[in-house]
């Protein structure tokens, strides 16, 4: 005390807590009290929570036991001969006989009731199921309900005495000599009252009552204590052992492993644990008063010295508090608490200026900030917010109650703990983009802070951006749509001018015929991939193009090259170069008509934009080997091209000049395409080019080679048309267009068939319910009236005929060959019709339907 009031000093804390030591003493005396309490609870709920455990596995064992001696006892009995015998003589009275002696023989395995079954009709019943108040015709209904055997079916049935819950269980009568089922017998057990189960687990687990229930019904109990029927009572003493004097333990029944409806409750005396809760809870009760006790005195003591010093602190911290103004601590004799004093002024003065910073963020923020309480009641918001939605008591033009409608919600889910960002509210004309975020406080959301953004014209923006793709969406499917309209109209002449010229190859022996027969076949072939170049393109921007490679003679590219454009450069008087080391028994594995499109586009431009001079194609193989590459170029002594246009040139629709498509024609799609298709063939292509000195175009592929020897030249058909077929057949050619039916007709009867020709899909379909004649039917797409997609589906489904249907499209899409062969075609052919997939096309048709008609 002398050191205390010693003038000019300071006292230690230290010297006045050492009183207190014997204080601590008791503290931790009621410390101890209170853990051994607490470790005793959990002893005791861990014990609870094993015997109910224990309860629930033994409850759950005597119901399976139960159940699995009736399932014993009834497959003995289906399989006796008594049994058996009875049944098949529909001897009723030796059934009642057999079953009646059973029941006596084991009373306790007797079930509630029995019915027999045969062609699911109730051809037996032991009368029983009356006393429950189910009707006969219930029987039947359970015995249709069930659709396995061996196994419990439980099920809840009206009946006279209300609902009645049943187990029933079905099994096979079986005469053993013959291995015949004679029928089913059932075997049911009513839950409702079901004394026999009750009792059966009051006696196995140790239970004082036991209670049965289906969801809040109990339906058969041991007690007729209405205190305990109370499923309410019932769950919440299941839940808290220490909420009665029971403890209550719940079984959720299974019947092989199977969840059922069906609960359990066990009740037993809970007296002594009662008793020695309230024993620990009086020891508690002491314990509490004895702390009373010591604070009290601790009060009184250290009141006169360390409360004096402490209430001055909180004085200053409340003080300083209520003013928001960090002031100076007038001090404290105790060292201890004056160097607290003086942390809480060093620390009041950064908290005022965090929050002086955190003020001007918020008013001087320029985006809407707001603060909310967790009920979505607006506390605050700053100036931005104010002026953006005209926040002012009494306005009602204000956006204030605008804002908290569609706010709202937001701001209580954030208030269960979500962050949430990226909201877009619109307020009248303008759109707002929130951040939403909870500011916790102790572990608790205490607000929920707003910042909002004006997104206006970014939501303007995507509202155009999103009508623009609707747009180019529907650009896109006008322009497929065109497309194939385009391939059908160019198709069906290019139909005619192939068809015709393969017609003739069979009947000119002139060799100068023969030649030029066959630059009038290669120029048709020509101008179908120039059709198929516009196809490609439009495959190749929506990612639908993929490479097919085979084996083919490389040899061939470089004579369909010079076959079809020698004559060009002989009538336009410039020189046509072929260069090559590939030798004719050279054989490639890779994608001979994507091969071929990239080199007639190159060769048509070189020989397109050259006056004079000469076009050297170039075609390589470098090295011998299995992988090897190809190395192709196309030189030419034209116009040539400007440097700065170089680098465009490979975009669709570009040309060396503006003038270009004036003078020259064509629509700068060929290099395009022949760009894509060298990267689709993982090659490269470089251009090198000079205004007045011509241009080259040099590529590389990647590309296997094999040597094959020599084969001495056979027909191109794989079978010869007057061999492929032992009798005449009937064709139905449904075609509109005169020329493509010409055509057809004529290398139809190349093969020695009866052609009828019918021009649109209703003719189609009278001459086939006017005929039973037809082999095959040959039917084209868009037809008058009635178009082929839908004559092939009334066919299949109307008319119910299985004749083989092979679709002739001119548009060349996938979707249509889908379609085709969705409504039931058998095999799509491609126009215009070349003889070579036609004889496939035949060949197919003897294979796979011709051939195996006649082993039917």
């Amino acid at each position: 005390m002398a050191l205390l009031t010693r003038r000019g000093s300071k006292s230690r804390l230290a010297t006045l807590l050492t009183r207190s030591i014997f204080l601590t003493i008791g503290v931790l005396s009621l410390v101890m009290v209170f853990q051994n309490y607490q470790v005793n609870r959990q002893v005791v709920s861990q014990e609870v929570a094993r015997s109910k455990l224990q309860t629930q596995s033994l409850v759950q064992q005597i119901f399976n036991f139960r159940l699995k001696a009736l399932e014993i006892q009834q497959d003995s009995y289906s399989r006796n001969e008594s049994l058996i015998e009875a049944f098949a003589e529909s001897d009723v009275n030796g059934l009642d006989r057999f079953f009646n002696g059973i029941d006596q023989a084991a009373p306790e395995l007797a079930p509630d009731f029995r019915f027999i079954t045969a062609e699911t009709e109730v051809v037996w019943d032991d009368s029983n199921y009356q006393f429950y108040g189910i009707s006969p015709d219930q029987l039947s209904h359970l015995s249709d309900d069930m659709t396995t055997g061996g196994s419990w079916h439980l099920s809840q049935t009206p009946s006279l005495l209300g609902t009645r819950y049943l187990m029933v269980r079905r099994v096979p009568i079986i005469n053993m000599a013959s291995g015949e089922v004679l029928g089913y017998l059932h075997i049911g057990v009513v839950m409702n009252n079901n004394f026999a189960l009750i009792n059966a687990l009051l006696r196995g687990s140790n239970a004082d009552q036991i209670l049965l229930s289906v969801g809040s019904e109990v339906i058969a109990s041991s007690t007729k204590d209405k205190d305990f029927r109370h499923i309410e009572w019932l769950e919440e003493s299941a839940l808290d052992f220490t909420a009665s004097k029971y403890m209550v333990s719940k079984t959720d029944l299974t019947i092989s492993n199977v969840a059922t409806f069906l609960s359990i409750y066990t009740i037993q005396d809970n007296q002594s644990i009662v008793i020695l809760m309230r024993s620990h809870y009086i020891w508690v009760a002491v314990a509490g008063l004895l702390l009373v006790v010591i604070a009290i005195y601790s009060r009184l003591w250290l009141g006169k010295r360390v409360s004096k010093e402490l209430a001055n602190l909180m004085r200053y911290t409340e003080s300083t508090v209520e003013i928001k103004d960090a002031s100076k601590f007038p001090g404290s004799p105790i060292e201890e608490f004056d160097q607290i004093g003086q942390s809480f002024e060093l620390s009041f003065q950064r908290l005022s200026e965090q929050e002086k910073q955190f003020a001007d963020l918020f008013n001087f923020s320029l985006s809407p900030i707001t603060l909310w309480d967790v009920e979505g009641k607006l506390i605050r918001s700053n100036p931005a917010a104010e002026r953006s939605f005209r926040v002012e008591m009494g306005d009602e033009q204000n956006d204030y109650q605008l804002l908290v409608e569609k706010l709202g919600p937001h701001i209580r889910m954030c208030a269960k703990g979500a962050t949430l960002t990226g909201i877009n509210i619109a307020i009248r004309e303008k759109t707002y983009r929130w951040n939403l975020s909870p500011i916790f406080v102790d572990k608790g959301i205490n607000n929920i802070m707003a910042q909002g953004q004006d997104v206006t014209s970014f939501v303007d923006a995507e509202i155009q951006s999103q009508a623009a793709r609707k747009e180019a969406e529907e650009s896109a499917r006008v322009r497929a749509d065109f497309l194939a309209k385009m391939s059908h109209e160019l198709r069906t002449p290019l139909n005619g001018i192939l068809g015709v010229s393969q017609l003739l190859k069979g009947k000119i022996s002139n060799t100068d015929d023969i030649e030029h027969l066959d630059v009038l076949c290669n120029s048709g072939e020509h101008l179908l991939a120039v059709l198929n170049d516009i196809l490609d393109f439009s495959k190749i921007e929506q990612g639908k193009f993929h490479i097919q490679s085979a084996d083919f003679r490389l040899v061939e590219l470089i004579s369909a090259v010079e076959k079809i454009y020698t004559p060009l450069c002989d009538e336009k008087g410039i020189g046509f170069v072929v260069e090559t080391n590939v030798s004719n028994n050279t054989f490639a594995h890779s994608d001979q008509v994507r091969l071929n499109q990239i080199l007639f586009n190159l060769v048509s431009n070189a020989i397109k934009f050259t006056h004079e001079g000469e076009v050297t194609v170039s075609l390589f193989c470098d090295g011998e080997s299995p992988e090897s590459r190809l190395n192709i170029s196309v030189r030419d002594t034209g116009i040539g091209i400007e440097r700065e246009r170089i680098s465009h040139i490979f975009e669709p629709f570009v040309q060396a000049e503006a003038t270009t498509t004036r003078e020259y024609g064509g629509s700068g799609l060929g290099l395009a395409i022949v760009h894509s298709l060298v990267e689709m063939l993982n090659g490269q292509i470089e251009i090198e080019s000079s205004i007045g000195c011509g241009t080259k175009f040099s590529l590389s592929v990647p590309i296997e080679l094999t040597e094959s020897v020599e084969q001495v030249e056979t027909s191109t058909f794989l079978i010869e048309p007057e061999n492929l077929f032992d009798r005449t057949l009937n064709v139905l050619l449904v075609e509109d267009n005169h020329t493509n039916a010409f055509i057809a007709k004529a290398f139809c009867e190349k093969y020695g068939m009866e052609v009828a020709w019918v021009q649109d899909g209703h003719n189609a379909i009278d001459h086939l319910k006017k005929s039973d004649n037809v082999d095959l039917i040959l039917m084209d797409n868009q037809l008058p009236n009635l178009g082929g997609i839908e004559t092939t589906k009334i066919i299949r489904e109307d008319l119910k005929l299985d004749i083989p249907i092979f679709a002739c499209t001119a548009d060349g899409m996938q979707d249509t060959k889908r379609a085709f062969l969705s409504v039931g075609a058998d095999y799509v052919i491609v126009k215009p019709i070349k003889e070579l997939a036609l004889n496939q096309a035949f060949i197919h048709y003897k294979e796979e339907f011709l051939t195996r008609l006649e082993e039917c």
